[in-house]
């Protein structure tokens, strides 16, 4: 007897439908495992602004030295010292979009309707969003780049030497006005490596932990951190060493051979996996303080969506616009670290 198959069955086939999968689908347009930017700093992050031009903040880069030792009754001596600066960057924006048509929005009604075409048009659109915010968060913009977003290697710079030498990001002059080499300590501390082993990477990256750590001479400054907050970040070159180091520091692993993967910590903080640090080939380990690095965004213009219900010359097509004006800052440099095996940045 001949085996049976009900797709090989046509009547039965063209009387029955398949079970549809209504009204869920699988994702897997980015290539991207984890969108650690977009998802997670970027909203934890934020600082919200009135208005403005641009974002000014002011920089004490001197005191007065005006503290000495005396004798009883010795002669006063007093100056007026400046010791202020003010440093500031600009806006930059966002965008993504997406288009409905209207009689293709009418035949994606119900009972017809297997997906909500109109809500998939605006996921595409946002994955592309946080596709893009990862790049501008980890990325190293162009001097010549007026569009992008000032990422974080603008602000937490690579350096062959170890010490407070992470200056000015190649092709830039200063660092949100400030010349770096006018005022160093508004230098980020860089450590180079060549191995992620006790000996090296870790030796480098416990001092640099420990050397960043500012707290303030005296009480009462109207600091704008908001509150320290360590994160360490880096691609996967690192994080594999890091696990094993931590599996080889425990006596008693069990039966899970991988019993530190996903939550090696580092000064206890976690050391965060980001899969958009793949392409950087000096294996970069960042050190955050989040307490000072922020997203600075126009009040009203944080993913803010505009709906135009006719497009010009297409009356049957609804475009909508999702914009974001904003940018990364650190208002303090000194507190970040990061540890490499090289100076370059990826493309």
């Amino acid at each position: 007897m001949a085996i049976i198959q009900a797709e090989n069955v046509v009547d039965f086939v063209n009387d029955t439908l398949k079970d549809l999968g209504k009204p869920k689908f699988t994702d897997i347009s980015s290539t991207v495992q984890r969108h650690v930017a977009m998802k997670n700093l970027l909203q934890k992050n934020r600082v919200v602004l009135e208005s403005g031009s641009g974002i000014q903040f002011n920089v004490l880069v001197a005191q007065s030295n005006a503290a000495r030792n005396v004798a009883l009754g010795e002669s006063d001596n007093v100056n007026l010292v400046d010791g202020m600066v003010q440093a500031s960057t600009v806006w930059r924006n966002s965008q993504t979009s997406y288009m409905l048509i209207g009689q293709l929005m009418a035949m994606n009604r119900e009972p017809s309707r297997i997906v909500d075409w109109v809500k998939q048009q605006r996921v595409m659109a946002l994955i592309s969003l946080a596709e893009l915010m990862e790049s501008n968060f980890w990325a190293a913009p162009s001097s010549t780049d007026v569009k992008t977003p000032y990422g974080l290697p603008y602000w937490v710079t690579k350096n062959a030497t170890k010490g407070f030498n992470g200056g000015t990001l190649t092709g830039y002059t200063t660092v949100a006005g400030l010349n770096t080499t006018t005022y160093s300590q508004w230098n980020n501390w860089t450590f180079p490596y060549t191995a992620v082993s006790r000996d090296d990477f870790i030796r480098g990256g416990r001092e640099a932990a420990t050397k960043t750590d500012f707290i303030p001479p005296v009480d009462g400054i109207p600091s704008p951190n908001t509150g320290d907050e360590y994160g360490f970040y880096t691609n996967y070159a690192v994080v594999q060493p890091l696990e094993e180091a931590a599996e080889s520091q425990n006596d008693n692993l069990g039966s899970d051979v991988a019993s530190h993967d996903g939550k090696t910590m580092f000064r206890r903080v976690p050391v965060t996996w980001v899969p958009w640090l793949e392409r950087d080939t000096t294996n970069p380990f960042y050190g955050i303080n989040w307490g000072w690095m922020k997203t600075y965004i126009l009040r009203g213009w944080w993913l803010r969506e505009t709906n135009i219900e006719y497009t010009p010359g297409q009356h049957t097509v609804a475009s909508h616009f999702i914009d974001l004006t904003y940018n990364f800052l650190s208002k303090n440099r000194r507190c970040h670290l990061v540890g490499s095996n090289g100076t370059t940045y990826p493309a």
